[in-house]
Parts: C-alpha cells; sequence; structure tokens
C-alpha cells in the first residue's frame, strides 16, 4: 500500500470484479464481538467489510438489521465503544473496513 492510496483503492486497482463485502452490526450479537467477527470474515476470504453503527430507529433497513441494532445499542454499543475497538484491529486486521452510519 502506498501512501497515496488506501485499502479500498488498493483493492479495486487489483479486482474489480467478484468482491465479497460483508455487513455486520457492531455491539451484536455481544459488545465485545467485533475484532472477532472481523478476524473470521478476514480468515474466511471477505474482500471488504462494512460495520454498521447501531442506530435506535434503523426503519428502512429490515427487520433483521433492526432486531440487530436494538441488541447492540442494549448491549451498550456506542460509537466511542466502536472506536475503542478499531483502535488497534489494524495490528491483525488487513481487509478494508468501512463503517456505515444513519442520518436522520
Amino acid at each position: 500500500m502506498t501512501i497515496t492510496q488506501n485499502r479500498i483503492t488498493d483493492l479495486f486497482a487489483q479486482k474489480s470484479e467478484r468482491l465479497l463485502n460483508v455487513y455486520f452490526t457492531a455491539g451484536f450479537p455481544a459488545l465485545n464481538d467485533t475484532l472477532t467477527i472481523l478476524r473470521g470474515l478476514q480468515q474466511a476470504g471477505v474482500d471488504l467489510v462494512e460495520i454498521g453503527m447501531p442506530y435506535s430507529d434503523p426503519v428502512a433497513d429490515g427487520e433483521t438489521i433492526q432486531q440487530s441494532n436494538g441488541q447492540a445499542l442494549e448491549n451498550g454499543m456506542s460509537l466511542k465503544v466502536l472506536f475503542a475497538q478499531l483502535a488497534g484491529c489494524r495490528n491483525a486486521i488487513d481487509v478494508p473496513i468501512l463503517l456505515m452510519g444513519y442520518i436522520n
């Protein structure tokens, strides 16, 4: 990886089709599962991981994601907790990571 590029740019430069992007909700099923899930997805060969930052009213996302968001919030997940969990993840996680949030 060069200084002028990032992991996402590098990924699309190397592989322009048949990319596997996997989404999961931070803090679900348990508060401290974020790195465990990231490690598992990386070992399984995903190209890109999208981590959803839970929101109290994700009505456009369907029942499954609504329920995972609710459980994650009940577990205590917050933006501050997620950033703390991700702070050292680059020691073990090489795949590109995107954070998905909500705005109302």
